[in-house]
């Protein structure tokens, strides 16, 4: 099974780090293009097709997000992101997709690609709202089937440290949900997970957890760790029946080879309590000859 993957391509107008007069829809349409040709089964868009200005504008350059993404016969994955939802509604998103965006399941066979949607909403000045009855959702999912799940977000919930993110070193409060914590737990504990796909943070990353690898993709439109050009990252996953062979395209290539197998096949060891709580060992006794 191949996965193409892209996310945080940001279409509209100039933002942040984003390149003055780059044409991200024709980088879009090449990542579409590539996907059909290197054999890829479906393709996964992890969110943020735009960057947000006014209800009419981003209802205009989501529509040409759609059409670009119209190209392909693949079946595709689509989850929104903050700056899809910043001006328009979860249902102005499923009008112009065509589709559902509300958390689902898809059986791909020997395991299952989970699309969840909590509220992806920023709320100024503190970021994203707990996940709720959306992680009640995910656990009782995840419950319900004991085949290996691939979960996709936008937003990343491995809590990795974001020092040296042009964005979130000095605003970690956006750069996850306040509940991190408590829905790693949750999902740590079914035992059912194998990897966790995300966007949001424009670098990167993986991140293994109790079992469970947390990768974070590059933005097709960031250039923070890639000036002057954009990094008009895309990426696939390739799963087999014991491993994860990613690879990260464009100006800021990355690879990894993973196992693949739900977290519970191999328990992970709790970490240990604080060194500082522990007793001293006594001191060996010199021993006269």
């Amino acid at each position: 099974m191949k996965i193409a993957i892209v996310t945080d391509i940001h279409h509209g107008p100039v933002s942040h780090t984003k390149k003055e007069g780059w044409d991200g829809l024709a980088v879009l349409a090449g990542f579409i293009d590539w996907a059909e040709e290197n054999g890829a089964d479906m393709i996964l868009d992890l969110g943020d097709h735009i960057s947000d200005t006014t209800r009419e504008n981003d209802l205009r350059v989501m529509g040409e997000v759609v059409a670009a993404f119209g190209r392909s016969k693949l079946p595709r994955v689509h989850v929104l992101g903050n700056h899809d939802v910043a001006k328009l509604s979860v249902a102005d998103n499923e009008q112009i997709f065509g589709a559902s965006m509300q958390s689902r399941v898809h059986d791909l066979g020997a395991f299952r690609l989970i699309a969840w949607q909590p509220d992806v909403e920023i709320r100024w000045p503190h970021g994203f709202v707990e996940t709720g009855a959306h992680l009640d959702w995910l656990i009782d999912t995840l419950n319900a089937d004991p085949r290996p799940a691939i979960i996709a977000t936008h937003v990343p919930v491995s809590g990795h440290s974001q020092i040296g993110n042009y964005y979130f070193e000095h605003n970690p409060q956006f750069s996850t949900y306040p509940d991190h914590e408590r829905i790693r737990a949750a999902v740590e504990a079914t035992g059912r997970v194998a990897a966790w796909l995300s966007g949001h943070v424009h670098w990167n990353t993986i991140t293994t957890i109790a079992g469970i690898r947390h990768i974070t993709i590059q933005s097709m439109s960031e250039r923070f760790t890639t000036m002057p050009e954009p990094a008009a990252a895309f990426a696939m996953l390739e799963i087999t029946e014991s491993e994860l062979d990613l690879v990260v395209h464009g100006e800021d290539p990355f690879a990894a080879r993973m196992p693949f197998r739900a977290s519970g096949a191999r328990p992970w060891m709790q970490p240990t309590g604080p060194f500082s709580q522990r007793e001293a060992a006594p001191e060996l006794e010199v021993l006269d000859a």
